[in-house]
């Protein structure tokens, strides 16, 4: 019987949900199969974790997608699930990722990025015609994300969003539609679209973690299915991702592109990446087993 560390919590903004993807985790494991445990990420010792144990790294947001505790765990010969520590930071750097798309011609909504020394605004990006979101170049869960229409409403946004940053992404919104793509093992898994009723109009934390009227719809179109799993793919791989991701797909009535990947998405039950591997016929301790044997 495996032994395996399920590792959340931390000090993230997203601490909280981690939690929950740990101990539904836990709750729902093989207990055939595998010997399981979880430890706050606060309290973990890595030269307490044994040879023979593979961590299910759960941590949401900083410490786990900053690629810090995969570069600890490679340094140690640990065990653990998810992508490599580079692969990992690339992610989690949303101006490197988007630079890392735009190299390798993967389509992502047009953006500035804007650190403590540049903070003007390029007029020339600037139209009237269209929306943008303003958001934090390293963090998760929508977290001080902001649509804005106008110069006003874009300086608020990005004073919101440089309390979860120091630096700040400003991307032309692509609001039509949203899809995501869930990765497992290099394939990917149904395309779901997400629909949601709430009052800022896009998938924000509230339509994540709090309405009840967020819909994931599978998609029945086999054209659009083929293409956005390619297009997950195309990042998934541009990125160095291994063992499982998943890819956020927006569109904007002409287009799709990608606007970030997610090395250590939310994983409870109504999870995105669960609901869809369920629309695979993986059940959810089934993907958990699977997630832990591609280590």
């Amino acid at each position: 019987m495996k032994k395996v560390l399920v590792v959340y919590g931390g000090i993230s903004d997203e601490k909280e949900i981690s939690l929950l993807s740990a101990k539904s985790i836990l709750e729902n494991i093989s207990k055939k199969e595998f010997s399981a445990k979880k430890i706050d990420l606060i309290d973990l010792d890595i030269d307490k974790i044994s040879n023979d144990e593979i961590v299910f790294i759960a941590v949401h947001g900083e410490g786990g997608e900053d690629g810090n505790l995969q570069n600890e765990f490679e340094t140690k010969g640990i065990k653990f699930t998810g992508s490599g520590s580079e692969a990992t930071r690339k992610c989690w750097d949303k101006n490197l990722s988007k630079k890392i798309m735009v190299d390798n011609d993967i389509r992502t909504p047009n953006f500035i990025f804007l650190d403590r020394q540049h903070t003007e605004i390029d007029n020339d990006f600037i139209s009237s015609s269209k929306n943008y979101f303003v958001k934090p170049t390293t963090n998760g869960s929508s977290l001080g994300i902001s649509k804005v229409s106008n110069l006003k409403e874009l300086q608020d946004a990005i004073y919101i969003a440089k309390k979860f940053s120091p630096a700040v992404i400003v991307e032309e919104a692509f609001d039509i539609n949203e899809y995501t793509v869930a990765i497992l093992d290099g394939k990917a898994l149904s395309p779901l679209e997400i629909k949601v009723d709430v009052p800022s109009g896009y998938y924000d934390f509230e339509a994540k973690y709090v309405s009840k009227n967020t819909q994931k719809l599978p998609i029945l179109n086999q054209k659009l299915i083929d293409e956005l799993k390619q297009l997950g793919l195309s990042a998934y791989r541009a990125h160095g991702c291994s063992g499982w991701a998943r890819v956020d797909i927006v569109f904007n009535g002409e287009d799709h592109a990608v606007i970030e990947i997610n090395t250590v998405p939310g994983f409870t039950r109504k999870s995105l990446f669960p609901f869809a591997a369920f629309h695979d016929g993986i059940s959810y301790q089934d993907l958990i087993s699977r997630i832990i044997k591609s280590v």
